[in-house]
């Protein structure tokens, strides 16, 4: 019941948040039209415009190319009137905005704990979205999710959690084998040590359950991986298990009779994303942090170790370089370099410069990060970080810092 309960509640407060931001588009457009700007304006889901995971305190995009940028240029003569009667609109609802750009508009609630209920909401939007394409591997804001609301794995379809499973194992060590999801003989998942050792070590039942699960599926397990000679057997669900099922379970430890049984529940799966989200931070956040093991042995490709550079600014002119470290069918990840000038103005404000792997990177740049794959009339173009790699052709990029 307690379960039921929480489930209902959060999908209230989603509703009530949905419902919040539809109240705040709407009274921007009622005002903009009464101040006869609703022009070449818009609105914007910061994580859907970006193509990248939603973070906090960036809720709304309020777009605009027409007279609406009034409110937003101090160069306008009704710039101070215009200014001081939106965000005295916005304040009245509890929202507070700022300049993204130079034509957008950041809006967010001024409560704390709002941003991260939106936040939460936003994030299960971008999970569902990633699933849809089946990236679970190595997208840390996934496992985050999970570990911090175990329920919400009752939300994804049943073959979208077999196939988080098979992400999960994959990034504790394991080669995995991921059945068909139907006509199975029972086993959603087999595990083996290692790309190199062809041995089963374990048999995986996965199921998306709201009911307790009773002793007659794990009893089954046990019996499906006898059969296949596999020295250990898992019953991984999103719901919780009969004192009956964990009592079989736990008679079968130290048997040299039959296959070794483990249960998992939710928040046993939630334990596992803790630890896997945590060596995933690590690896893209610090550049001496070993490969995490989903990494580890993974052939390279064509474009693994490739240099790419992304050209950036607004009335200037910056350059990014990275290293491709990582590549998978739909992104790649990125490892930040230095660069070196190879030609300037005499006082470094203009000129060229060139990637340099031994120079460190700038500070505005992460450590590593994923971009997605584009594929533009045969050339491969990588957004990540708010920013459009391609590969390097091997020429000095030119940079400009003045504005």
């Amino acid at each position: 019941m307690t379960r039921k309960l929480a489930s209902n509640d959060a999908l209230l407060r989603d509703k009530q948040l949905a419902a919040e931001l539809e109240e705040v588009k709407a009274q921007i457009i009622d005002w903009a039209k009464k101040n006869d700007l609703w022009y070449d304006a818009g609105f914007k889901i910061p994580f859907e415009h970006r193509n990248e995971a939603p973070r906090q305190g960036e809720v709304l995009y309020l777009w605009a190319e027409g007279p609406l940028t009034h409110v937003f240029s101090p160069d306008h003569e009704d710039w101070d009137r215009l200014e001081e009667k939106f965000r005295t609109m916005l304040e009245g609802m509890g929202w507070v905005c700022e300049l993204e750009d130079h034509v957008t508009l950041n809006l967010t609630p001024e409560d704390e704990a709002k941003q991260l209920d939106f936040l939460r909401l936003q994030r299960w939007q971008w999970i569902q979205k990633l699933s849809e394409r089946r990236l679970f591997d190595v997208h840390v804001e996934m496992f985050e999710h999970f570990a911090n609301d175990h329920d919400a794995l009752q939300n994804l379809h049943w073959r979208k959690l077999e196939e988080f499973m098979d992400s999960v194992f994959r990034n504790q060590g394991f080669r995995t084998e991921l059945g068909p999801g139907s006509d199975d003989g029972g086993v959603d998942l087999r595990l083996y040590q290692s790309e190199s050792i062809s041995e089963i070590v374990t048999v995986v039942q996965v199921k998306r359950h709201k009911a307790p699960i009773k002793l007659e599926p794990v009893a089954a397990l046990a019996g499906v991986a006898q059969m296949e000679c596999a020295p250990r057997a898992l019953f991984v669900t999103s719901s919780r298990f009969q004192p009956k099922a964990r009592k079989f379970a736990l008679n079968t430890q130290g048997r040299l009779d039959m296959p070794q049984l483990d249960l998992a529940d939710g928040s046993r799966v939630g334990e596992w994303c803790t630890a896997i989200s945590k060596q995933l931070n690590d690896y893209f956040l610090s550049g001496e942090t070993p490969a995490p093991p989903i990494l580890c042995g993974r052939p390279a490709t064509a474009l693994t170790g490739k240099i790419v550079c992304a050209s950036w600014g607004y009335n200037t002119s910056f350059n990014s370089f990275a290293v491709i470290e990582a590549d998978f069918p739909h992104e790649v990840i990125l490892r930040t370099i230095g660069s070196k000038v190879v030609a300037h103005d005499g006082y470094g404000q203009r000129g060229t410069e060139e990637p340099d792997i031994s120079a460190l990177p700038s500070r505005l740049d992460p450590c590593r990060f994923l971009a997605f794959k584009n594929d533009t009339r045969g050339r491969e173009w990588f957004w990540g970080d708010r920013k459009l790699y391609s590969i390097w052709d091997g020429t000095p990029q030119r940079f400009d810092y003045c504005d």
